[in-house]
């Protein structure tokens, strides 16, 4: 991200009503992150009509990312895309989006009702100034983004009736239905204001530098997404959205497309590196119960996927003995071989002092740094930790939001599971591919000769290929479709947690038993207190598009 401007900490106190019972431009000075913003006036003062509408659209903007941030943190344990320390109800609560926790942190709910407050407020301002109205659309994107997530994670929310205090103290929740149509219109308009001849631009973009084109693949693709989650409740209508979609419709096509938000190396005024480098690159390394996921490595490293190094990085080159873990090494509970340290899912036993030789995250999506050369770490010498000895990216990693990839993998599963536009196969080749170079691309300075060549992406590619080719039914290649999507979801998680609830692939491994597969996250409990028309929800609630087997089907 070429143009993004370096962060600090703002702090305001947060009033406990503050989703729905301030206004919108007050929203907007709550945990600001950016060093160009003067709080020379009072935001207590402010009206819509004084806000910076390219200060809002950035706060818009670093909002959606550490919300993103937030749900990933949630999503990748629970598919397996990293260790899970424990059962399902530890790891999630009715606090786990907590709307009054710290303003700089990832709230979820907070920033959520943030974006959608400060997209009304650049509404109101592009009504009576149209070289606002891209600012609003862009706004009105990323608004349709984070409520179809809040809605397949959570379930029932209030949409329609939020951040309308004056009329709606206390809103009540919208049906998930309901909120999809309201958020298909709301994604119409957008890219209608996006294509139409107003010629203003924006100039705080920090996805895309101001190209408004990819703006509006990404909200093709977002559209193409949602049809796809509808697909087990109205085949019809899915595949006639998608088609539509394919048909009339810029999609991301390439990895230039890819819908990401970019981080930086510097830590000061404000951190800007990606949490996955701060997190076990730091001195004394990988916090308590992170671990990467033992039946996620050994897949990639049995069959050979080429982002394995790219993916992690193994910080010892060392087999542990004795008590170095605190389990059944012959039983791969911690420890796979070839020096791959991580844990089977909800496995809780003892932490040792492993921090520092366990498997961490790699170069690929954190910024951290390519397989190849473990860290030699004295802990009694600063300078000789990760992030100071071997730093790889330097934390310049990415979220890796709506890539061209999952475009391609939406596609080849539509095709397969409604008759869509597009041959599968191809479009699972091309999905694949696309990750792989993405990935690749990412590591290239640090890999060296240890980089994947031409055939051993190739080779790779041909044996997918080959599982799909030797697939007997619909089921089975629409298995090894998402299996793909599943490894190129890493650093993401947000969609594998969507399609395995839709379509209960793929097969994850190490199931856990009594512990039931939570179908939805929880609704904060302090919004529950604050508001009487917010009742909650529970683990085993199924959002409107899963109308699957409440029991047996996804463990």
């Amino acid at each position: 991200m070429k143009n993004l401007v370096k962060m600090k900490n703002i702090k305001h106190k947060v009033n406990r009503y503050a989703i729905f019972m301030i206004a919108s431009i007050m929203m907007l000075f709550s945990s600001c992150d950016t060093t160009e913003l003067d709080l020379t006036v009072s935001p207590n003062t402010l009206t819509p009509e004084s806000g910076d509408p390219d200060f809002i659209l950035n706060q818009i903007q670093i909002d959606l990312n550490r919300m993103f941030g937030g749900v990933r943190d949630e999503v990748m344990p629970i598919t397996r895309l990293i260790n899970m320390f424990d059962a399902y109800p530890a790891n999630i609560d009715v606090t786990t989006f907590d709307t009054f926790a710290a303003p700089n942190d990832q709230n979820v709910w907070f920033r959520s009702y943030r974006i959608n407050g400060n997209r009304k407020v650049l509404a109101d301002l592009a009504a009576s100034n149209p070289d606002l109205i891209k600012h609003k659309a862009v706004a009105g994107l990323i608004a349709s983004y984070t409520f179809v997530t809040l809605t397949d994670i959570l379930g029932d929310i209030p949409f329609s009736e939020a951040n309308n205090p004056n009329e709606f103290p206390s809103p009540s929740p919208d049906g998930g239905a309901e909120i999809y149509e309201s958020i298909f219109t709301l994604i119409d308009e957008s890219l209608s204001e996006l294509s139409g001849s107003t010629a203003n631009t924006i100039t705080q973009d920090l996805y895309y530098n101001g190209d408004l084109s990819k703006w509006i693949k990404f909200g093709n693709t977002l559209k193409l997404k949602m049809y796809n989650q509808l697909s087990n409740i109205d085949a019809t209508r899915a595949a006639a959205g998608i088609n539509d979609v394919i048909a009339n419709g810029s999609l991301l096509e390439t990895v230039a497309d890819d819908f990401q938000f970019q981080f930086l190396t510097s830590s000061a005024p404000g951190e800007s590196r990606h949490d996955f480098f701060t997190d076990p690159y730091l001195g004394g390394g990988a916090s308590v119960t992170l671990y990467m996921s033992n039946s996620f490595m050994r897949d990639l490293k049995e069959t050979n996927d080429p982002r394995l190094r790219y993916y992690f990085y193994r910080q010892s080159l060392t087999d542990p003995t004795g008590d170095d873990l605190p389990c059944n090494i012959s039983q791969d509970e911690c420890y796979i071989g070839d020096f791959y340290w991580g844990r089977v899912h909800a496995f809780s036993q003892g932490v040792p002092a492993d921090n520092l030789a366990r498997t961490i995250y790699g170069v690929y999506p954190g910024g951290g740094k390519f397989d190849n050369n473990p860290f030699t770490v004295n802990p009694g010498d600063p300078t000789s930790f990760p992030g100071v000895q071997n730093p790889g990216l330097g934390g310049a990693g990415i979220n890796p939001i709506l890539l061209s990839s999952y475009a391609k993998f939406i596609q080849a599963e539509a095709a397969i599971s409604l008759g869509t536009t597009g041959n599968p196969r191809t479009l699972l080749e091309e999905g694949t591919r696309n990750h792989i170079m993405k990935v690749m691309n990412f590591g290239a300075a640090d890999a060296g000769d240890l980089a994947p060549d031409q055939t051993d992406v190739d080779s790779y590619v041909a044996s997918v290929l080959a599982d799909y080719d030797a697939a007997t039914d619909d089921n089975g290649r629409l298995a090894v479709v998402l299996n793909q999507y599943y490894i190129a979801n890493y650093g993401n998680g947000i969609e594998a947690y969507n399609f395995y609830r839709k379509t209960g692939l793929p097969e994850l491994q190490d199931p856990i038993s009594p512990s039931a597969f939570p179908r939805s996250l929880l609704v904060p409990s302090n919004e529950i207190t604050a508001n009487p028309n917010v009742t909650g929800n529970q683990l085993t609630d199924q959002v409107f598009w899963d109308n699957n087997p409440a029991t047996g089907f996804i463990d």
